[in-house]
């Protein structure tokens, strides 16, 4: 295969072939070979390193790619979270290809990495037909895990897993490599042998083709030393300035003091206001008060910041609490205010706190451990406000289809209860230790209690759905399966229902499946056969309590002092068009004499099952990069509400109330 430039001439590609199995090329135009895979969506990736097998070591990438692909994106460790992600895409105003160095801290948006160096090598260019990016990378084959733990590249493995991604849209701000830029449309996960990819000659080839003066004006990420602490405690604080000292009042201001207007605009329903009180955060997620009053943030990516709320609601000041780049979501402290506890994707910490000064003492202690750095990475934690010394951990599926999690011994798809009294010298393994609140749910981010102290879930469910009718696969995602809100009891005892994932799914629209008469809230499978067929889960699954919109994607959850409503964040769709989501909905609820449950039927959820209270303008143009999307919840004494978003736009931290 040859791929000529204007500008540079051919690389030849010869005898690399479309598959799955990488092959030795060598790139005539540098003489630097490659071990290289190329996919069905023409893209040929190549890894390029020094004769060695001992980390860390400098490595070249290459990507090749067709015009039509906006930007075309290499993960260095084969998964999104948590490891080197290299991006590449066409400037056409500086006439260059821009690379882009990243990390993914979740299923998001992935944040400029600043621990791997890039240098541009000879070759990197563009035509009408293709677009080329060649780099030297020093950071690349050795990088800390979620638990801090170096991770390096096996040259040793012949069938060493990487992946990628790609989408057709162009970044935001082409010029900038810290631009923002919307989901993959396309990925795929592939072999590399990265023996074929090896070069005795390495630092020779590199300094004859490295390219001193960097083909483009817009800033590199700096690059740090890899012996950077995975966490430290830190106090840097900023104030900002209020016009309003004394005690907190009630009610929503018109704006706050030096906060710039919403990336983009956001409405609200009657009754209902909002105002912007921070901007400017990384990736904002969990979100709770401390004893003192103080916001506590979980800004993924960076750690937790405390922020301190002047009289009229709005933040005067805002102090570092904990430096700890793995922190991805979930936030709890007990009720004395004394523990704080903090997730990333595979451990649950606990840290000594004084809400008097902002800080945590100088060690943590892993309370949960063990658990899947894949998938969906978030831990949500919260603790019975009837038994502080229960600790609740959800953990979602480590892709969209987990079917090893259908078996609760894999202890993924759950929520799992953790008594903190009992917690091993090493803590907990989150798969064998505590005891179930209930699995088969995919990804059930947001947990709340009712007046009865009783959990409840939201619930993420599946993407890319099919339903086989007759013998065709039929693609019924736009519309199904249908998000959920599930009832999973009292956490002071074991809950070992299945709630029917990864087999069976809730209707939200029923005509779209057109091979079984169904109504909105009942449950079906993919494939229907002998064994397992729709009426299957009528017997065995857990059907939920109310049904959202397919792909609203329900984050938290939070219910008034009354118990008269569920407020719910949709963070929004990715893979829908046009999207939905990107919203606070409030649920009516009701008691009874057998407890609280949702004030409409299960079959009526798409009429009076919720309604918006806060919501984009335009819902149906909305994108992972635009639009407010809301995260977590905390609530003040007053009811109001201050919500994360972490829309690759800007991080914002918005309050909501009623007027």
């Amino acid at each position: 295969m040859k791929f000529c430039q204007s500008a540079t001439g051919c690389i030849a590609l010869a005898g690399l072939a479309l598959g799955q199995t990488s092959q030795r090329y060598c790139d005539v135009s540098t003489s630097i070979c490659y071990s290289g895979w190329t996919g069905g969506n023409g893209v040929t990736i190549g890894v390029a390193l020094p004769d060695t097998n001992v980390a860390p070591f400098d490595t070249v990438l290459q990507i090749v790619s067709p015009i039509a692909n906006g930007w075309v994106g290499f993960s260095w460790g084969g998964t999104m979270p948590y490891v080197p992600l290299t991006i590449g895409w066409v400037n056409n105003a500086s006439s260059t290809v821009i690379y882009s160095s990243r990390m993914a801290y979740g299923l998001s948006l992935p944040q400029p990495y600043a621990a791997a160096e890039y240098s541009y090598l000879k070759g990197t260019g563009y035509n009408k037909t293709h677009w080329t990016l060649n780099v030297r990378c020093k950071g690349c084959s050795q990088w800390e895990n979620t638990e801090g733990k170096l991770v390096s590249l096996d040259t040793t493995n012949p069938a060493l897993q990487f992946a990628h991604g790609l989408a057709p849209k162009l970044p935001k701000e082409p010029a900038n490599n810290r631009s923002t830029f919307n989901v993959h449309t396309g990925f795929g996960h592939w072999n590399l042998d990265l023996s074929q990819g090896k070069n005795a000659d390495f630092d020779k080839l590199i300094a004859a083709n490295l390219i001193p003066d960097t083909p483009t004006t817009t800033p590199a990420p700096t690059p740090t030393p890899s012996s950077t602490p995975i966490w430290s405690s830190t106090l840097s604080t900023s104030v900002i300035p209020s016009t309003t000292p004394g005690p907190i009042q009630s009610g929503i201001p018109t704006s706050c003091p030096n906060v710039k207007d919403f990336h983009s605009p956001v409405l609200t329903a009657k009754g209902w206001k909002a105002v912007k009180v921070a901007g400017d955060l990384t990736q904002p997620r969990g979100i709770i008060f401390d004893t003192a009053g103080n916001l506590l943030v979980v800004q993924n990516g960076l750690g937790i910041t405390a922020h301190t709320i002047g009289s009229d609601g709005c933040l005067t000041s805002s102090t570092t609490v904990l430096t700890h780049r793995n922190l991805n979501h979930g936030i709890a402290l007990t009720p004395d205010g004394k523990t704080l506890y903090a997730s990333s994707a595979t451990q649950v910490y606990a840290w000594s706190y004084d809400a008097a000064t902002k800080s945590v003492g100088n060690s943590s202690r892993v309370i949960v451990g063990g658990m899947d750095n894949r998938g969906h990475v978030t831990r949500t934690l919260i603790i019975p406000p009837k038994n502080p010394k229960l600790l609740i951990v959800s953990h979602g599926s480590n892709d969209n289809f987990d079917y090893d999690s259908g078996n609760v011994a894999t202890g993924r798809s759950c929520v799992k209860v953790f008594d903190t009294t009992k917690t091993p010298t090493d803590g907990y393994n989150y798969a064998t230790g505590g005891y179930q609140m209930g699995y088969g749910l995919r990804n059930g981010v947001g947990l709340a209690f009712d007046g009865n102290g009783m959990l409840w879930e939201v619930e993420n469910s599946s993407d890319e759905i099919h339903r086989t009718i007759g013998t065709i696969s039929t693609d019924v995602h736009t519309d199904n399966p249908a998000d959920e809100i599930n009832y999973l009891g009292d956490p002071t005892k074991e809950n070992k229902q299945w709630y029917g994932y990864p087999t069976c799914y809730t209707v939200w629209k029923p005509e779209v499946i057109t091979d079984k008469t169904f109504t909105i809230g009942d449950q079906f499978v993919l494939t229907p056969n002998d064994t397992f067929a729709d009426t299957t889960c009528a017997t065995k699954s857990v059907p939920a309590k109310l049904a959202f919109a397919a792909h609203s994607a329900p984050l938290d959850a939070t219910f008034n002092m009354a118990y008269t409503s569920m407020y719910v964040t949709f963070h929004g769709s990715w893979d829908r068009v046009p999207s939905t989501g990107y919203k606070v909905v409030e649920v009516p609820f009701t008691k009874s004499s057998s407890g609280y449950k949702p004030k409409a039927p299960l079959a009526q959820s798409n009429t009076t099952g919720y309604t918006n209270i806060l919501y984009a303008p335009d819902e149906g143009s909305c994108s992972t990069t635009q639009c407010f999307r809301p995260v977590s919840i905390a609530k003040d004494k007053f009811e109001r509400m201050y919500i994360t978003s972490d829309s690759g736009a800007e991080g914002e931290l918005l309050l909501l109330g009623k007027v």
